[in-house]
């Protein structure tokens, strides 16, 4: 039987903070956030924010990391044996983080960032960048590792791993992350989000088998 992880203190403090930054960083946006609005939001001390994070970027990095460990972990890694891995193996890996990806990029806070990060990226640019690298590119990259060796182990047949990864994320946002984005539209349910990426999946696949 599985035991459940015991958080310290000192652990949910820090991820107090960050919840609390995180809806700070969305309501004022990044540029008028200030560390000290977080102290008092948080209704802690300087030294206790200020010795889980040396500055305000870094609280943002954190959060962002936070959000795409969620697709990243729901990848389960291939057979990596000369006679391991299968189709059905492959198709659903490729489902359960697209199903984690949909979840994560359809949901209201993360909606949030990504609203307040393309307003201000003018601004910001090395903030963008970092949100760019740390949340959907390190999610398309990890992908990218498994469908290479899929390549290899001759499961499906792609020429760059990592566009092919990044062909499959954009089949997998497709116009509904920017309606959503918009205020246009509202989130698809869990059974439309499944249903999706199954077809997404089904469409990947038939596209690079031999």
């Amino acid at each position: 039987m599985e035991t459940e992880k015991k958080v310290s203190r000192g652990e949910k403090r820090r991820n107090e903070l960050l919840e609390i930054a995180t809806d700070t960083i969305i309501e004022l946006g990044y540029a008028n956030t200030s560390m000290d609005e977080i102290v008092r939001r948080a209704r802690a001390s300087k030294t206790t924010v200020y010795r889980h994070f040396k500055n305000k970027e870094a609280m943002l990095a954190e959060i962002v990391s936070n959000l795409s460990e969620g697709p990243v972990l729901s990848i389960k890694p291939l057979d990596s044996h000369a006679d391991g891995g299968s189709l059905q193996e492959l198709e659903e890996t490729l489902f359960v983080f697209g199903k984690a990806v949909l979840t994560l990029i359809y949901d209201d806070r993360t909606l949030g960032l990504w609203r307040m990060l393309i307003g201000e990226g003018s601004r910001a640019q090395h903030i963008t960048k970092s949100f760019f690298q740390l949340g959907p590119k390190r999610a398309s990259s990890s992908i990218a590792q498994q469908l290479q060796l899929a390549n290899e182990l001759g499961i499906i047949s792609v020429e760059h791993a990592e566009k092919a990864a990044s062909i499959f994320m954009g089949m997998l946002r497709e116009d509904t992350h920017l309606a959503l984005l918009l205020g246009v539209q509202s989130a698809p349910s869990e059974e439309e989000i499944s249903s999706h990426v199954r077809q997404c999946v089904r469409d990947f696949m038939k596209a690079h088998r031999d």
